[in-house]
């Protein structure tokens, strides 16, 4: 009985040192291919040239694209209507996109909240994904973790394409998901492609960097590995 124990007690303890040790080597990759940058002659356009001002921000773990509600070249309402959010006015400046797994997105509101079943499956399985929308009423304060970014209309237009592609449609129209978001100014709709461990929220927020000509990382799971090329 003894020799069963120590063997099941081998085994347990060379699943968590596996566990440990690809969590290691995934902070590694992201920290050496993060440092690696494409588009790097870039420059923001200049504040006396025409321009649209977005934003990248960051809660530590997720980043998202934030653009004006209204421009010339698009008015997100139109694809967003206002009836989809429970508390949202013409008056709100801004609109966020963010890319992720459907069942970690929708169901974990918070960390606290978040459950080992939802956490590696996520991480291990390619799963369902969903756009996270949240209208936003004012303009952001540059800080550390919401990063301005002065961009060309051709650019504009560019990233347009790129959000828009990400959302599944039905009859033109995005196809909402109903009851959903954490509160009156958010919702979710259902999106393109599978989540994995690899390919990301933040990596969804660095391939559409890349599309439009900006500065930034090679691979970025991580929002450091972003954030840090928009100081």
């Amino acid at each position: 009985m003894q020799y069963v124990l120590a063997k099941i007690l081998s085994l347990i303890l060379w699943l968590l040192a596996s566990v440990v040790g690809l969590a290691v080597l995934f902070l590694a990759v992201a920290f050496v291919l993060s440092s690696f940058t494409v588009h790097n002659g870039y420059a923001q356009v200049q504040p006396q040239e025409e321009y649209v001002e977005i934003y990248v921000t960051s809660n530590g773990v997720h980043t998202d694209i934030v653009v004006p509600v209204s421009t010339p070249y698009i008015d997100w309402r139109t694809n967003l209507p206002l009836d989809n959010f429970g508390n949202v006015d013409s008056s709100y400046q801004y609109v966020g996109f963010g890319w992720g797994d459907r069942k970690f997105y929708m169901e974990t509101p918070e960390w606290k909240d978040l459950t080992p079943e939802v956490a590696i499956t996520a991480a291990l399985w390619p799963t369902r994904t969903a756009m996270h929308v949240e209208y936003i009423r004012a303009k952001l304060i540059p800080n550390k973790r919401q990063r301005p970014i002065r961009i060309s209309p051709q650019q504009y237009r560019q990233l347009i394409t790129y959000i828009d592609r990400s959302f599944v449609q039905s009859d033109t129209s995005y196809l909402h998901i109903s009851g959903s978001g954490y509160a009156g100014s958010d919702t979710f709709y259902e999106a393109h492609g599978k989540f994995y461990i690899l390919k990301n929220c933040n990596n969804w927020v660095n391939q559409g960097l890349k599309s439009i000509g900006v500065k930034t990382a090679i691979w970025a799971p991580l929002p450091y590995s972003i954030m840090r090329h928009l100081r």
